[in-house]
């Protein structure tokens, strides 16, 4: 608690600066805040985030998708025993480890302020990321045993015309197993110098708070921006629709109160988007067990994804997850989801090996 209490106090004492700050030139003030931003936020040490990788939520998880795609989700009838554990499927770790704040250490959208760059950037989206997955003798196992996030906020970028600008905030995750009553820096030494564990690099990116004449408008932006064109003739394609109840239960199992997955009304009326918005990590939890569905029938898995986050998906709107050979020879596939007019919205390159590697 006091490494968030500290964070908070930074981010205030960031968010009076940086009003003073863009008061000046914005192009100054733009130069100045990403000098300023990386140093602070690179510095910044984030708590450790402990959990135990109980079968329950993965359990939950897969009968929230199993009548999306049966074919590929497929839930027991009761809940997997501790005494007989399964891998974590590829992706699960995102509902795993959840922020551990408290509600007085959440910003106004409803997200935490770990990784804030203080304001204006108040609005925050999911950019993209890569995910390395270790080999099945070193991934984790379903068995109840207290597992460990150590998180590192690697990089900062401020990107955009002038007054419009974002800030990109990368963050490197690691997860290992942890005993229990293991000195907390002597667990952040060891998984940040681990070399087979699962790792994580994500990017979110933080927008500027709407300026008040354009709030209660529709986000012209995102509704009338030219479709880019998806990949053509996916060797895989699954189609669905993504219900509210499913946003709610993917919000439940994250423990993320992120209000434009939630809140209709805010979402239209404060962030300008014609609906609630599906979540950046369920389309990457989506492709990764379509596809290694997939793998597993032809004897590969995954070893490493890269992908980016190219246009908002939006619940009960069709979207489509696909892939296909990018290059046969190292077995690299293309993946992505396309939104319900054929524009592409989530793109991916993944990296395989054989199973017994």
């Amino acid at each position: 608690m006091a490494a968030v209490t500290g964070i908070r106090t930074r981010i205030l004492s960031h968010q009076r600066l940086s009003k003073g700050t863009f008061s000046a030139t914005h192009r100054n003030a733009s130069s100045w805040t990403e000098a300023a931003l990386r140093k602070e936020l690179t510095s910044r040490r984030l708590p450790l985030s402990y959990d135990y990788l109980t079968p329950l939520p993965s359990h939950l998880l897969t009968l929230s998708l199993s009548d999306f795609l049966p074919d590929i989700f497929q839930a027991p009838k009761i809940l997997p025993s501790v005494q007989q554990p399964q891998h974590l499927p590829p992706g699960y770790h995102l509902i795993y480890f959840p922020p551990q704040v408290p509600p007085s250490q959440l910003l106004p959208d409803g997200t935490d302020l770990l990784h804030s760059p203080g304001a204006p950037f108040n609005r925050r989206l999911w950019a993209g990321g890569n995910v390395f997955f270790p080999t099945p003798k070193e991934n984790l196992l379903l068995n109840g045993q207290r597992a460990v996030c150590v998180e590192k906020i690697s990089d900062v970028n401020v990107r955009g015309a002038v007054g419009d600008e974002k800030v990109f905030v990368t963050i490197d995750r690691r997860f290992s197993t942890v005993q229990e009553g293991e000195d907390p820096e002597e667990t952040r030494n060891r998984v940040l110098n681990s070399r087979e564990v699962l790792t994580e690099q994500r990017t979110l990116a933080f927008l500027q708070d709407r300026k008040p004449e354009h709030t209660n408008s529709p986000n012209l932006a995102g509704k009338n921006s030219r479709l880019v064109k998806s990949p053509q003739d996916p060797e895989i394609r699954y189609t669905i629709t993504p219900t509210k109840a499913l946003l709610f239960r993917f919000s439940a199992l994250t423990f993320n109160a992120h209000r434009i997955h939630l809140d209709e009304a805010y979402t239209r009326e404060v962030e300008g988007h014609p609906g609630l918005l599906f979540h950046g990590p369920l389309s990457l939890t989506l492709l990764l067990r379509v596809l290694s569905s997939h793998l597993e029938r032809i004897g590969r898995r995954i070893q490493r994804i890269e992908y980016r986050n190219i246009a908002p998906l939006f619940v009960e709107q069709e979207l489509s997850i696909c892939a296909k050979v990018k290059e046969p020879a190292d077995s690299t596939w293309e993946a992505w989801i396309e939104g319900p007019h054929g524009g592409l919205s989530v793109r991916g390159t993944v990296w395989t090996e054989p199973l017994s590697a």
